[in-house]
């Protein structure tokens, strides 16, 4: 038997309708999509390009901080070169814009120096700002992006004042030994002092005197006095000979040389003078070192020197003028105070010449710059003392000397003349500025 379905007229219509409108739906749930996906195309476009410009920019700034430490002379000198860099030329401020690479911005480079200040503590919570040798570098590069928003980065350095020149002894292999001294000794070993194999050395201090210092090698210490006759040479000595006076006694050398002037324009490299008669004296002063005591600040006790004399010197000068001679080398012990370390403070006076502001007296200047660089000077405040300026460099005061010093030299020019000063060398180490030394008091 055949069925029959029934028919509705319109049914297929509504069925395409239907469809219609799903298909619709899924264009509209598209488009969302395909428009969220140009944002974020757009938004992987930029993130790619600020990346790239930041990338861009930290190179600029570190071929910036690395031209500035690439410099070849400290400072230039007369008709130098202009293409060669110097540190005081070429540490200076700057800004500038620079095009990028394969970038769609262009960058300004700005570059900000300043001398280095480290605050030197002079009492609980007071400080005293102190110039190092040395530049504070700031370099910032800043752009606009693809949407005009300001970007920037920043890079911070030091740039210590040291001369190139320096870098070389990084490629010089060091002795297997150590660090070589003077006859394998301390520097402060005068060269004439005898080694007795058993790591002290002996010296006798001026041509006539029966005083033999015996000197420990390692630390250029006194460590024993012993008197020899004048007739037997230190060069024979043993270390029998001086082993009985061995630990005797403590001191600190202090030596140095002392050269003259007699022009109306000496030079201080070179002095063209000859020697006359003199003496040295060391007038000490207690120790300045404070110790903190239940909150309450107060001098170290052990200030004073307790050895009588505390103090003895030696020189070659001649007996009488007019000299052949042409310089004077001098030899003295201090005797410490009881602080620990031991040490001593004072000040080291040529004696024994007319000092005074004619043409036919003398004016005494002794050697002193800041020759390894770091710096120091000496400053006095209403509160501490503190240090800028080093012992071995020949300071006014010495202050807390617990060592031995050498190299310890003076000029005695006109007393019409000034000082010879010299501007600060090129070269850490030479440096032959002098200054006038104030008159001694009247030695005890």
């Amino acid at each position: 038997m055949k069925s029959h379905r029934p028919h509705f007229p319109g049914a297929d219509r509504a069925q395409r309708g239907v469809t219609l409108i799903e298909a619709l739906v899924a264009l509209l749930v598209m488009s969302f999509g395909m428009v969220a996906l140009v944002g974020l195309l757009s938004n992987l476009r930029q993130s790619g390009d600020l990346a790239k410009q930041r990338s861009e920019a930290m190179r600029i700034a570190q071929a910036e901080m690395e031209t500035l430490r690439s410099f070849a002379v400290l400072k230039k000198a007369g008709g130098e070169d202009a293409s060669v860099k110097s540190y005081e030329d070429d540490l200076i401020d700057d800004a500038r814009t620079e095009p990028g690479e394969n970038t769609n911005t262009s960058f300004v480079v700005n570059r900000v120096v300043a001398p280095l200040i480290s605050g030197v503590e002079l009492a609980a919570g007071e400080f005293e700002p102190q110039t190092i040798r040395g530049q504070t570098v700031k370099v910032t590069v800043s752009w606009n992006d693809r949407t005009g928003a300001a970007q920037s980065i920043t890079l911070d350095s030091i740039i210590a004042r040291t001369d190139p020149a320096y870098s070389l002894a990084l490629g010089v292999t060091p002795p297997t030994q150590g660090v070589r001294t003077p006859a394998g000794r301390n520097p402060a070993v005068p060269p004439a002092a005898k080694d007795l194999g058993n790591g002290s050395s002996a010296f006798r201090p001026g041509g006539g005197s029966t005083t033999v210092w015996v000197i420990n090698n390692f630390t250029g210490v006194v460590t024993g006095r012993c008197d020899v006759p004048v007739g037997t040479a230190v060069s024979s000595l043993v270390a029998s000979d001086v082993d009985s006076c061995r630990n005797n006694t403590i001191g600190y050398l202090v030596s140095g040389t002392i050269r003259f002037s007699s022009s109306s324009t000496p030079r201080p490299e070179a002095p063209d003078g000859t020697a006359r008669p003199l003496s040295i004296y060391i007038n000490l002063i207690p120790s300045e070192y404070k110790e903190v005591v239940g909150g309450e600040e107060r001098l170290m006790g052990g200030r004073d020197y307790p050895i009588t004399p505390n103090h003895v010197c030696f020189n070659d000068a001649p007996s009488a003028t007019p000299s052949t001679q042409t310089l004077v080398d001098y030899y003295c012990i201090v005797y410490p105070n009881t602080q620990t370390p031991r040490n001593w403070w004072g000040q080291v006076y040529v004696t024994g010449l007319d000092l005074g502001s004619s043409a036919s007296q003398f004016k005494v200047c002794r050697y002193s710059a800041d020759y390894n660089g770091n710096g120091y000077v000496y400053a006095t405040t209403t509160t501490l003392p503190y240090f800028r300026i080093d012992n071995e460099e020949h300071p006014e005061t010495y202050r807390g000397v617990s060592y031995s010093l050498s190299r310890q030299n003076f000029l005695v020019v006109r007393g019409d003349v000034g000082c010879p000063a010299r501007a600060e060398a090129t070269d850490l180490f030479v440096n032959y500025a002098t200054y006038e030394m104030p008159l001694p008091p009247i030695s005890p």
